[in-house]
């Protein structure tokens, strides 16, 4: 029987059907149904010891990380955020395959990422199979996973950035930290904008030598290093910055534009984690060691005092914070600012035409914004054995000095007598007695003039090599000059505004005298 030609078209469709059909053609697949997958997401951590990061491991729930659903072809059907026990609720559908936590927190407001890049576009992240809807999913990240350590570098940066909301009511741009285990082994540092112009900041953590986390110095458990690098980070963008970089080992006086940062990164670091101590472990115990531990209340004896003293700033801070609820007070200074309003004066003074802060200016405005009262500060000092040279009206402690135009002024470099004539072991880097800082103000835009004329010969191998440097009130360099002659100079262009000059040792061991002339044209 011969059935008219519709009819065979569709007798072969049942037909392919029933059989499972024929190349090119596919069965129908059931259709993907909603569902809802839930869990907690944890991760190890270890603690500073007196022989380095512990052995014995703690555990932290991951907050407000970002979790996805994706499918068989990795595309992402779902994603949510934990909550601050680290629990998730994830609505996808049976579509969904695979689930990857993420080192990001992203809620709308605060935008923070761990990545292992350093352009900051490739987060941290593990993947892991999805079980049934119904079942609870555990997820427990241990520390041999690099996730573990992102995790607890973004738990410490989030803890970071909620103090900040809570003393200044400011929300933080986007932020990123450049990490992973055996990338760096150099130092830790705070990188500023990257790129420039993208509103987005960063650092970079040590990660220790590749495989030998047990041996070497890797920070992602050292919250206080993490969060002195977001103080770096916080007073950027919400101050000032009076310092030209550079590294700063302990025991030395130093340029006081330099030890005011890196004092006050630290003492960010102690209020957030509400402990006065400050420390950064190398290795696993009993194989590590402690590099730094600083206890901020008492003091350290062994350190040098006065301003260029990094570890002095974070003292006076602590004990101008210190004694309100979470920050204990032993030494009773008599001080209770609390974190919030210490911040507060950071954030006032910054935004005065021409700050470049040290902790002599600090303390002054203190005393002229009526925050604390001459004789309160004094006593500060005293119970932390620091120099009453500090407060007004002393003058040794003006820096940097104004210059005004036409202007000639002299001064001597020494970055080579040992030990310095301000105190404490020479640094040719950026040692206090290495460099002369001066301010000076354009009111309207004008070519400025540099000469620096070294009495010497301005050579290295005389120990008589000086440089000449024009930064932005930010210390941002604009020129330099440094050549091996009895003069440097520098000419440029400037808008109106703030500017600093540096007059300051090569870097090699260098003592000479000098004269620096400065005007400018219209």
């Amino acid at each position: 029987m011969r059935y008219p030609e519709p009819v065979m078209r569709w007798l072969v469709v049942v037909l392919l059907a029933a059989c499972g059909g024929v190349t090119g053609v596919t069965r129908m697949q059931e259709p993907a149904t909603p569902a809802t997958w839930h869990g907690t997401v944890t991760f190890e951590t270890r603690s500073p010891t007196p022989t380095g990061a512990s052995r014995a491991l703690g555990t932290l729930a991951a907050r407000g990380v970002t979790v996805r659903a994706l499918d068989e072809a990795d595309a992402i059907v779902a994603e949510t955020h934990t909550d601050q026990e680290g629990r998730f609720v994830l609505a996808a559908s049976t579509a969904a395959t695979k689930l990857v936590v993420v080192a990001h927190i992203d809620d709308g407001v605060r935008d923070l990422m761990v990545t292992t890049d350093g352009p900051g576009l490739v987060p941290h992240e593990v993947e892991l199979t999805l079980g049934p809807p119904t079942m609870e999913h555990a997820i427990h990240i241990g520390d041999e996973l690099a996730m573990a350590g992102a995790l607890h570098i973004l738990h410490a940066i989030d803890r970071g950035s909620r103090a900040v909301k809570e003393w200044t009511g400011r929300e933080l741009p986007p932020f990123f930290c450049y990490w992973d285990r055996g990338i760096t082994t150099n130092w830790s540092f705070y990188s500023g904008e990257r790129p420039a112009g993208s509103g987005r900041y960063t650092i970079e953590l040590l990660g220790g030598e590749p495989d030998q986390q047990v041996t070497t110095d890797t920070d992602e458990h050292d919250e206080g290093i993490i969060l002195h690098e977001f103080g770096h980070f916080v007073m950027d963008v919400l101050s000032s910055d009076s310092s030209h970089g550079g590294s700063h080992p302990r025991g030395f006086l130093i340029d006081p534009g330099l030890a005011w940062e890196e004092g006050r990164a630290t003492w960010f670091a102690t209020v957030v984690l509400g402990i006065p101590w400050y420390q950064d472990t190398i290795g696993i115990e009993p194989s590590g060691e402690l590099r730094v531990h600083h206890d901020v209340e008492r003091g350290d004896l062994s350190e040098v005092k006065g301003l260029g003293s990094e570890a002095g700033v974070t003292e006076i801070l602590w004990d101008l914070s210190d004694g309100v609820p979470g920050q204990p007070d032993i030494d009773s200074d008599g001080v209770a600012l609390g974190p919030a309003g210490v911040l507060d004066a950071m954030m006032a003074l910054g935004a005065e035409p021409g700050a470049h802060p040290t902790i002599a200016s600090f303390l002054r405005f203190l005393v002229r914004s009526e925050r604390v009262p001459s004789d309160a500060l004094e006593n500060v000092l005293l119970v932390g054995r620091h120099p009453l040279t500090l407060l007004p009206p002393n003058d040794d402690s003006m820096w940097p000095l104004d210059l005004g135009f036409p202007a000639s002024t002299g001064g001597k470099v020494d970055g080579l007598t040992n030990p310095a004539p301000s105190g404490g072991p020479a640094r040719p880097t950026n040692g206090f007695d290495a460099a002369k800082v001066y301010r000076v103000h354009l009111e309207q835009p004008g070519r400025i003039w540099l000469n620096l004329r070294i009495f010497g010969s301005g050579t290295g191998a005389d120990h008589q090599d000086l440089d000449l440097e024009l930064r932005d009130i930010r210390s941002e360099l604009l020129e330099a000059s440094r050549g091996e002659t009895a003069t440097e100079s520098i000419t440029r262009q400037l808008d109106a505004g703030w500017y600093v000059v540096y007059v300051r040792d090569a870097g090699q061991g260098n003592k000479a005298a000098f004269e620096l002339t400065a005007r400018v044209s219209r």
